[in-house]
């Protein structure tokens, strides 16, 4: 009679650490995409301008905080990239059920022009479709697109309304 090897228990234990932390990580980003999905259009607005100070651009406290007849933009921000370069910032933020679309892309472009920002940086809770990722990357201003799953590693990279937790097995 030939015995069946029993897989050890340390290995077994180490898989489900494994397994439980990619489901409490899916788990979290599940709850803040359906929060910013279920967010006011102004809360939404406001933070993604939080994430965008977060993430060290100094978003002007005047352009974009109206919520009707705002120019085309929800944020302007200035990034000093090094002790004598400072560049313009436009910020658009959409929270949208479906993908944003190239005539989004094209609108926030045109209001891009209207504040002579250098670059612009669009976010949305949903995806962006192919057409508009094209789009964002033509012309000589580009724009920078940014998902629903890069908001949740944006939050998660600069701790902005989460906190890291260590957990001992």
């Amino acid at each position: 009679m030939i015995k069946k090897k029993a897989t050890p228990k340390i290995v077994r234990l180490e898989q489900e650490k494994i397994d439980n932390s990619e489901s409490t990580n899916e788990l979290w980003r599940k709850q803040l995409l359906d929060a910013l999905k279920n967010m006011k259009l102004q809360k939404f607005e406001l933070f993604c301008r939080g994430l965008l100070k977060k993430m060290g651009i100094e978003v002007d406290d005047q352009i974009g905080i109206q919520y009707v007849a705002d120019g085309g933009l929800d944020g302007l921000g200035y990034v000093r990239s090094d002790d004598y370069r400072t560049t313009r910032v436009a910020l658009q933020a959409k929270r949208w059920q479906g993908k944003v679309s190239s005539p989004e892309i094209d609108k926030f472009r045109g209001a891009m022009d209207k504040y002579n920002a250098e670059f612009g940086i669009f976010i949305t809770n949903s995806d962006f479709t192919r057409t508009a990722i094209k789009t964002a990357r033509e012309e000589t201003r580009i724009i920078t697109l940014i998902n629903g799953d890069q908001i949740c590693d944006l939050v998660a990279k600069y701790n902005y309304y989460v906190e890291p937790m260590t957990t001992i097995v």
